[in-house]
């Protein structure tokens, strides 16, 4: 008999949506070694209910049924945000975020201005030129920021939401002592501080074309904005919206 903390556990470890394979079901020989299902939840006596694939809903047994969980594949859109952080981390390694920092907030800002177009280019090799397509749910774009009651700037990576017009969910700055990801529990007081001092509330202007996006308004953009943007606003717009397309 399980008890009541390791039937909670199970709960969380196997939540509906989980796919599992089977190894050996005990007493039931008519449920083939290799047969996968979907989990459809765990009960209150811990068993683990399926919708196996030839039809069957019995329940495993996890002190006598031998399975295993099936990794997902991995999304579209997940590899395509994998992709473009891994290239981000490429360019920050090159990165004097003091610098940065400077050229965002002073007379010169062809070090920003630099910067920003080397995440941009990085973002349009993964997601191809043109708008961005909306199917892709969350994405993480480059963008200048700007602190509301500062008026301090610096670059960001923004997610938005494509599928409710470009909402936003959260922000990681790029700040003199390195990037800061706005609500991770990572930072430490001093940290969370700092980001409250200097950059929020914020404003923001990311660099990817993005359809019916209602939450940022282009036509405000403060010149020095508008300056750190310039080598990005310059290029042509070419190509049409990336289409997503189902991993084979």
């Amino acid at each position: 008999m399980l008890r009541r903390e390791q039937i909670e556990r199970l709960k969380e470890r196997y939540p509906a949506g989980t796919v599992v394979r089977l190894g050996q079901m005990e007493g039931e020989h008519q449920m083939p070694s290799g047969m996968e299902g979907k989990v459809i939840g765990v009960d209150d006596i811990g068993q683990i209910h399926v919708e196996w694939e030839n039809g069957s809903t019995l329940a495993l047994n996890v002190e006598e049924d031998d399975f295993t969980v099936v990794p997902q594949k991995e999304t579209l859109s997940e590899k395509k945000c994998r992709e473009f952080l891994g290239k981000i981390n490429e360019i920050l390694k090159e990165t004097d975020f003091y610098l940065l920092n400077v050229s965002c907030n002073g007379g010169d800002t062809a070090y920003a201005a630099q910067k920003l177009l080397a995440m941009h280019q990085a973002f349009e090799t993964v997601y191809g030129e043109g708008y961005v397509d909306e199917e892709y749910g969350m994405v993480m774009m480059p963008a200048v920021v700007c602190g509301r009651d500062s008026g301090i700037r610096t670059l960001a990576l923004v997610t938005l939401d494509l599928e409710s017009s470009g909402e936003h969910f959260g922000t990681i700055f790029m700040t003199p002592g390195g990037m800061m990801e706005q609500g991770t529990s990572s930072l430490s007081e001093k940290q969370k501080q700092a980001l409250a001092e200097y950059y929020i509330p914020y404003d923001y202007w990311y660099t990817p074309l993005v359809e019916r996006d209602h939450h940022v308004d282009f036509t405000q953009m403060p010149e020095e904005v508008a300056d750190i943007r310039r080598m990005v606003d310059e290029l042509p717009v070419q190509g049409e919206a990336f289409h997503m397309n189902e991993p084979k």
